[in-house]
């Protein structure tokens, strides 16, 4: 008889939906041009991260986390259509400046910028037509859009510090004599590099996705709920240092004859996965005993209320961003910077310096080693047009990480310009300084980030916007390398004939 009735309320709450459609096409027509312009205004970012979805093993949950919202808000579809349905101004505090953040993105090549307006304008924009009140209901669901953002990848090296500290503690702890470079973890049978494959990051952002969803399904209690988000990012974390320090030992249990090579990755999988499975069970050890409270609520007829103003505000707000981005690109100045020489630096009886970075895509490359310094430094400069190759890109690697591991970083002041500095080693301990600047109109940057911010203003002044990147690596530091240093500091800011 129950079932009966609960088969009844649904069919009538079905009815009501369906009927509600059929009085309010006005706002259900305006909500649908208002996406598409969405998909429209955003195609850029979404072709993007479509890309590093597929591209990036670390972000192919990306791919489902939109969908997956889209069903949860299926799930609350009663407690939703239970509340007033009313277009709201109120969600233009966050869709101006994501617009505005949009188009950042879109000058200065800033993919993360993308990334995040593209998905913080979707959630906004559902907010706007469904209103704030009914928003509150599916608030989860918006926010848990926000996970498509493929953001993370900037954690790996403290992840791979972290996981090389604690794996080495626990080494010694159990008593396994080892030696440590950078992360690079020595013992008797063989050498360990705890690479970004190891630093576990993947695990990490899986399991941050995981535990926020299963606290929403799952889950009453607001403490209860951030316990276990908070559990499902530390658990990750010194689970993967015992992964590492598992495979460390198994190795050395074993003189190398088990968790080498590939085997590691593989158990790489499988512990994930038992990770996983752990975690779950620790979500139902906390797991409110009663049940969840039902989402059903008896419903008058939807009856959404249309603003026009709100829906025409919104909709120019895309528009014009679309066109002033588009119109940027069109109109921005186009560097005529050809080839920096470096040969007058160039000490050709040497023999060829190591080449230590790793650059993605550029224009050009050369790499010298620099006279007057006994063949123990080496010059590179690459430039990048912002076509093919992005200058300020963290594809770039200062240092190849299959053969260097980074000990120390920090900047430097080189005659009024700052300039970062780090120390890299080799497997077997042998040392490299390397200094970085970067070089856009005859000014000097030290890091990315103030790279992107003037790209971006150049270009929106249609000013040049393109450079170059100086890298200078020295085996030792010396009166006559840093003199070196300083010239070729000098030089870089001297535009191209």
């Amino acid at each position: 008889m129950q079932l009966g009735n609960t088969d009844a309320r649904d069919n009538n709450q079905q009815e009501a939906i369906n009927l509600s459609f059929a009085k309010n096409k006005a706002f259900f027509v305006s909500s649908f041009a208002i996406l598409c312009l969405w998909l429209l205004f955003c195609w850029r970012g979404l072709s993007s991260v479509v890309q590093i979805w597929y591209g990036n093993e670390i972000f192919n949950h990306g791919f489902f986390i939109v969908p997956g919202a889209i069903y949860l808000i299926y799930l609350k579809r009663n407690t939703l259509f239970a509340q007033p349905i009313k277009t709201t101004p109120l969600a233009l505090i966050v869709i101006v400046p994501a617009v505005l953040l949009y188009i950042v993105g879109v000058v200065g090549d800033i993919q993360l910028f993308l990334h995040t307006a593209t998905f913080t304008l979707l959630p906004a924009i559902i907010w706007l037509l469904v209103g704030t009140r009914a928003a509150k209901t599916i608030l989860f669901p918006l926010v848990f859009m926000l996970f498509s953002i493929p953001v993370g990848e900037q954690l790996i090296p403290y992840l791979q510090e972290i996981a090389a500290n604690g794996s080495v503690a626990l080494l010694r702890l159990t008593g396994v004599p080892l030696f440590r470079s950078g992360l690079y973890i020595e013992i008797p049978q063989g050498r360990f590099l705890v690479a970004e494959a190891c630093s576990g990051v993947s695990f990490f952002i899986a399991s941050f996705v995981i535990g926020s969803l299963y606290a929403y399904l799952n889950l009453v209690s607001a403490k209860r709920r951030l316990a276990f988000v908070a559990i499902s990012l530390i658990f990750p974390i010194l689970a993967n240092i015992v992964r590492v320090y598992g495979i460390i030992l198994i190795a050395y249990w074993t003189d190398m004859e088990h968790a080498a090579g590939a085997d590691h990755l593989i158990y790489g999988w499988f512990f994930f996965a038992f990770v996983i499975v752990c975690l779950l069970g620790i979500g139902e050890l906390i797991r409110d005993s009663k049940a969840q409270p039902s989402d059903y609520q008896d419903a008058a007829v939807l009856k959404p209320t249309l603003s026009v103003v709100t829906v025409v505000s919104c909709s120019l707000v895309l528009v014009i961003g679309y066109f002033v981005y588009t119109n940027v690109e069109k109109h921005s100045a186009v560097d005529s910077s050809s080839m920096v020489d470096l040969s007058p630096f160039a000490d050709n009886s040497c023999a060829p310096f190591i080449k230590f970075p790793v650059v993605d895509s550029p224009n050009y490359e050369m790499q010298v080693t620099l006279q007057g310094t006994q063949c123990n430094a080496s010059a590179f400069i690459a430039f990048f047009d912002e076509v093919n190759g992005e200058l300020a890109s963290y594809q770039n690697r200062d240092f190849d990480p299959s053969y260097f591991s980074l000990e120390t970083s920090r900047n430097i002041e080189l005659d009024g310009h700052d300039v970062l500095m780090s120390e890299v080693v080799t497997p077997s301990g042998e040392q490299l300084f390397i200094f970085k600047w970067y070089v856009i109109d005859s000014e000097v940057y030290a890091s990315k980030e103030n790279v992107k911010i003037n790209q971006v203003i150049n270009k929106l002044l249609s000013k040049p916007y393109r450079g170059h990147i100086w890298l200078v690596a020295t085996k030792q530091q010396d009166p006559g390398v840093n003199e070196k240093l300083r010239e070729l500091v000098e030089f870089s800011k001297v535009k191209p004939d």
